[in-house]
């Protein structure tokens, strides 16, 4: 009777054992499907922009890098990736996607920290226009 119940509590925490790693290995199956490195450098370049601005309209732009966009006091409209713009308040942080058109909007004072992260070669913003010549508003 004693090696019943010890061999029903072997099977059980032994069949838990089983039930939890393959609930576990359920979790881990999904995997990447998909990576393409963009850019890999071996130089990077780091720039800090403190601004400020009683209201403020960046127009339509591109970074070839990452700008992180941290908002201190007031608050900006950024439009990037869809034309539904997205508030940034103070205390709060938008990253801006390289390559991407972007504009920032801004009514009433505002003060922000932009930080860039780029290769050093290229300048750190350039105008749509430029960017993407006889292009108009990307929202238009």
């Amino acid at each position: 009777m004693l090696m019943d119940i010890l061999l029903s509590k072997r099977a059980f925490a032994l069949f838990s054992v089983i039930v939890i790693c393959g609930a576990t290995a359920a979790v881990a199956i999904p995997a990447l499907t998909a990576q393409q490195v963009i850019y890999d450098s071996n130089s990077v370049h780091l720039r800090v922009i403190r601004s400020a601005a009683d209201g403020f309209d960046s127009g339509w732009h591109v970074h070839p890098g990452v700008a992180i966009v941290q908002v201190q006091q007031g608050s900006f409209q950024i439009t990037q990736g869809s034309c539904t713009p997205t508030t940034v308040s103070a205390g709060q942080t938008f990253i801006e996607v390289p390559y991407l058109a972007v504009r920032a909007v801004a009514t009433g004072h505002i003060e922000w920290t932009t930080t860039q992260i780029t290769d050093g070669s290229n300048s750190p913003q350039v105008a749509w226009t430029q960017y993407s010549p006889g292009a108009k508003d990307p929202c238009s």
